[in-house]
């Protein structure tokens, strides 16, 4: 039975060039890439390596407990 999980990611891009991009909900869960397209498909991969390690070991999965939210601030 496959089970789907979401989290939240952060992608910034790199001042030498290219993207980083961690998953706060899962430690030690972060890849750089040379394009957008490239960091998000890495994340995509770590994320289901570290799901894949912990059922592995019997061990939960965390919790998607980062809420990523856009402000506005006028000054």
């Amino acid at each position: 039975e496959t089970k789907e999980y979401q989290f939240a990611i952060i992608v910034e891009s790199c001042e030498e060039g290219g993207y980083f991009a961690t998953c706060p909900s899962l430690p030690g869960c972060h890849v750089q890439g040379e394009t957008y397209e490239e960091v998000m498909t890495e994340i995509k991969a770590s994320i289901k390596s570290f799901i894949c390690d912990c059922i592995q070991e019997g061990e939960p999965v965390g919790e998607n407990d980062v809420t990523v939210e856009s402000v506005k601030i006028a000054v």
